[in-house]
């Protein structure tokens, strides 16, 4: 007796159809669900980053970043300057190159560009987490990072336009490097 395995799992397979005629060539390869614009799917972005948001604040992670004497503040200048070089390329390619110089923004045209930006995000997330872990431990500052990056960063990216980012870090950047000494 064979098993196979394809059709043991009927949960796991969902049918490809397409969503328009063969004259216009589109087929739906995603799962069923809402448009990312839906009122809902809103609504779900705004509450993961309002809760993030709640549990930075009861972490008082502002706070001891700015007064804790226990944070590593060398490592966290490391994490600002990689965080500052990841938005310059982050707005050189999405504006200048894909706007002004109408280029397709994607891994084929901008490998080494796509690359160093990894190792810029890999670099920041050390260097923050050398940083602030003698103040929390590696459980609660796991839990900030990854709170921070999937709570705050991709949902609020997944939202606003990349003009409004940009604009948005620039600010928030400049803010924060006022008030970091």
């Amino acid at each position: 007796m064979n098993l196979d395995l394809e059709s043991s799992a009927p949960l796991r397979r969902r049918p490809v159809t397409a969503t328009s005629t063969a004259a216009h060539g589109t087929v739906n390869h995603g799962p069923p669900g809402l448009p990312p614009r839906h009122p809902l799917q809103i609504m779900k972005r705004c509450a993961i980053i309002a809760g993030t948001c709640y549990g930075i604040h009861d972490l008082k992670v502002f706070h001891n970043l700015l007064h804790n004497p226990d944070v590593s503040h060398e490592w966290f200048k490391i994490g600002l300057a990689t965080s500052i070089a990841v938005m310059a390329i982050k707005a050189y390619v999405e504006l200048y190159e894909g706007k002004k110089k109408k280029k397709t923004v994607d891994y084929k045209n901008f490998k080494s560009v796509t690359h160093w930006t990894l190792l810029l995000i890999i670099a920041s997330w050390i260097s923050f987490h050398m940083a602030i872990s003698p103040v929390y431990g590696f459980f609660k500052t796991w839990l900030i990072m990854v709170g921070f990056g999937y709570g705050i960063l991709v949902q609020s990216a997944l939202m606003i336009p990349v003009w409004g980012q940009n604009f948005i870090s620039f600010v928030l950047m400049t803010f924060f490097l006022q008030q970091y000494k």
